[in-house]
């Protein structure tokens, strides 16, 4: 046996060297210990292989699995206070700039959402249509290879997320298919494309504002500014048109914009015979539709955090 530290080499057996005096049991830990402070070994599957590991990262690491699940637990408190009181925020700002200078901006918006809602219900009538600003061309004819075309790219769309096991967009494709099918079978296609430039406008903004309480695993909550950005621009944008509707009469845009058409109450009362009283109460109940859903989404989104909350405190 040949002694670690001088190399003296017994004949014997024994426990100590006989030329330096070390003990041989006590003096392995101690290389061993040298050895772990410049590296930490890992074992691997094989119990031959080894990584060494630098010991300020295997300490880097130790201290985040230490404090993994202390994070996770404010991450769910700080997420819970956020969807007790973004939506109310939201709300109350939204408010408060409809009655100030600021509300051209909200209008703007507003705009948006609003000729998105046209171009969107022509395409699930099967009309081509452009949304732009102000205007939203759209063909007077039903083409059924853009009913084709919609219906499958909304199928692929929920075959894709089916492969990928994302069932919440599964039920989205499937509500989607379900609506083309209803609007299909309605008549008066031209005003509903009319009706659903403002009545769209609070559909639109009402799923903005929902998306706030997107899954953990979203992208929209991974992406925090875009997250914030959409509830202020949904919550801008509805009580914008929801105040119009729900406001005086003489505030109503009757009447015709210059170089494109009449506007949308006009088309609906003259061109398509709607009394005024009908056409105000269809759009503060879709409007109110939209809050009840909004309110579901809003109470789901509390007990969903609170859960949350619960359940990482019991990990830790």
């Amino acid at each position: 046996m040949r002694c670690p530290k001088c190399q003296f080499d017994h004949e014997l057996q024994t426990i100590e060297c006989l030329k330096c005096g070390i003990i041989f049991s006590r003096y392995r830990p101690a290389v061993e210990g040298v050895a772990k402070d410049a590296s930490i070994a890992v074992p691997l599957a094989m119990p031959v292989a080894r990584i060494a590991v630098p010991l300020d990262e295997a300490l880097a690491i130790e201290a985040d699995l230490a404090t993994a699940p202390a994070d996770d637990r404010s991450a769910a408190v700080r997420e819970l206070k956020y969807r007790i009181f973004a939506l109310p925020v939201a709300w109350l700002v939204a408010w408060l700039i409809a009655g100030t200078g600021f509300r051209m901006a909200a209008s703007m918006l507003a705009m948006v959402l609003h000729e998105s809602g046209h171009a969107i219900t022509a395409w699930l009538t099967g009309r081509w249509a452009v949304p732009l600003l102000w205007v939203t061309p759209h063909g007077q004819q039903r083409s059924w290879l853009i009913v084709i075309g919609l219906a499958g790219g909304i199928v692929f769309g929920g075959y894709v997320a089916w492969r990928a096991e994302r069932w919440g967009w599964v039920a989205i494709a499937g509500a989607g298919l379900l609506l083309q099918l209803i609007v299909l079978s309605l008549h008066s296609e031209g005003a509903l494309i009319v009706f659903f430039g403002e009545g769209g406008a609070m559909v639109l903004a009402t799923i903005l504002m929902a998306s706030f309480y997107a899954p953990r695993e979203s992208w929209l909550r991974r992406s925090w500014g875009l997250r914030w950005g959409l509830l202020v621009i949904g919550a801008l944008s509805f009580v914008h048109v929801f105040l119009l509707w729900t406001g005086p009469w003489e505030n109503l845009p009757f009447g015709e914009i210059e170089g494109v058409n009449m506007s949308d109450p006009s088309l609906l009362t003259e061109m398509y015979g709607w009394p005024v009283t009908q056409m105000v109460d269809r759009y503060v109940r879709l409007g109110k539709v939209c809050l009840v859903m909004l309110a579901g989404v809003y109470v789901w989104g509390l007990v969903s955090g609170y859960l949350d909350v619960r359940a990482k405190r019991r990990q830790s």
